[in-house]
């Protein structure tokens, strides 16, 4: 039986030699006298690796995408009017958009001869079927008649800049009548009075003037017609409240100001801002006007500017509102007075202008236009006029002494 354990313990062992889990130097051990010898096993951790089957790398399958489409970038058509129209007052604009504009809104901007904004208007994109879009407004404009140009707009929403726009070079006829204001501008920011010159009306007779401010406060007054240097109506005034019962300021907000005929025909519009006197935009000056004989200061407000003593001057020279409580008149000549002056100047205007204007080293000098020269009333009125041009220079701290010249030339305005 010994025997045999030892046969087949030495048959196991020579099957362990041969495998590859073992490896290194055979242990030795003894068994009775006889040393045998056993192979020890090599750690798991320190076996030869195995070598695996190499494998074969595939390079993956890429479907090609398909090409990215072209973005269709916004284009506006202008339809109506094209260039070279003619048009009259509302114009009608019309056309079509590629893409749908934020909020479904575009800008129509009519520029008039003077390449003023004489009317801006937002305009509703109705959308069709195709995904693009058609819009179609009536827009009233003022400004001055002749050649003009409308321009619509997609404008950003996040900046205001212009994405895409289209524009039609027209000749702007204004209303029937070819009537328009001068004064304001258009789009301008103004106050109270407020200064106009329009054109239109029938010379001698009156119209009708109206200014309606957005939250629906309206002010109403009649206007004489003079006759213009062209032969044409002239309407040239300062407009405010004159009654007791005027209402309160409106706030600062756009206003619509229109001429009408006596028969409602309209003659003349424009649209403009108009300030709350507390409005950050103005500044207080004093205006000199005459009363019973006198000069007195009158306290105004005008739309702020670095020029002060130009826009006091401006002021000045248009003269007090007509029929004004307080019984405000002034020595300078009025445009009726100087249209009717028998002396006029072949190149006189319609009312006195400022001029040059300089303050230097507290001396003012101001030029004004000749019609300030139509005055009838001798020396006590050039002694007002004087007087009522050196006050309203003579209260800014940067000026000591006024200097008046008349078309540049010294020593006119005198007694």
């Amino acid at each position: 039986m010994r025997t045999l354990y030892r046969v087949i313990l030495a048959i196991l062992l020579a099957g362990m030699s041969s495998c590859s889990l073992l490896g290194g130097t055979p242990t030795p051990y003894m068994d009775g006298s006889q040393q045998v010898v056993v192979p020890t096993a090599t750690p798991l951790g320190f076996a030869t690796a195995i070598p695996l089957p190499s494998a074969t790398l595939v390079s993956p399958v890429t479907t090609p995408s398909p090409p990215s489409p072209t973005p269709i970038s916004q284009q506006i058509t202008l339809e109506d009017p094209a260039n070279g129209n003619v048009v009259g007052n509302p114009v009608n604009v019309q056309g079509r958009v590629t893409l749908m504009p934020f909020e479904a809104t575009l800008v129509i901007r009519i520029y008039d001869a003077r390449g003023q904004v004489a009317a801006v208007k937002a305009v509703t994109v109705q959308p069709d079927a195709n995904g693009t879009g058609t819009f179609t407004a009536q827009v009233t404009y003022g400004g001055i008649t002749g050649a003009g140009r409308i321009e619509v707009v997609d404008m950003s929403a996040e900046d205001g800049s212009v994405i895409a726009g289209t524009s039609a070079a027209v000749t702007l006829t204004g209303f029937p009548s070819g009537g328009y204001i001068e004064v304001p501008a258009p789009q301008a920011r103004v106050t109270l009075p407020l200064r106009l010159l329009a054109r239109g009306g029938q010379p001698g007779g009156n119209v009708n003037i109206t200014i309606t401010w957005d939250d629906g406060t309206q002010f109403v007054q009649l206007g004489e017609v003079l006759q213009g240097r062209d032969g044409r109506g002239l309407v040239i005034t300062t407009l405010d409240w004159v009654s007791e019962s005027r209402p309160a300021h409106p706030r600062t907000q756009r206003a619509t100001l229109q001429v009408h005929s006596s028969t409602g025909h309209p003659l003349a519009w424009q649209e403009f801002t108009v300030l709350h006197p507390d409005d950050p935009g103005t500044m207080g000056v004093n205006v000199y006007w005459v009363k019973n004989g006198e000069v007195v200061t009158h306290p105004i407000r005008i739309p702020r500017t670095l020029g002060m003593g130009r826009a006091t001057l401006d002021t000045l020279l248009w003269g007090p509102v007509p029929g004004n409580l307080e019984g405000f008149t002034s020595a300078v000549p009025t445009p009726k007075e100087i249209l009717s002056y028998p002396n006029r100047g072949a190149n006189w205007g319609e009312r006195t202008r400022l001029g040059n204007l300089t303050i230097i080293e507290g001396v003012a000098r101001a030029d004004l236009s000749p019609e300030i020269l139509a005055y009838n009333g001798g020396a006590t009125q050039v002694l007002l006029i004087r007087e009522q041009i050196e006050q309203s220079l003579l209260q800014f701290s940067t000026v000591n002494t006024v200097i008046i010249t008349v078309d540049g030339q010294p020593d006119m305005l005198e007694p």
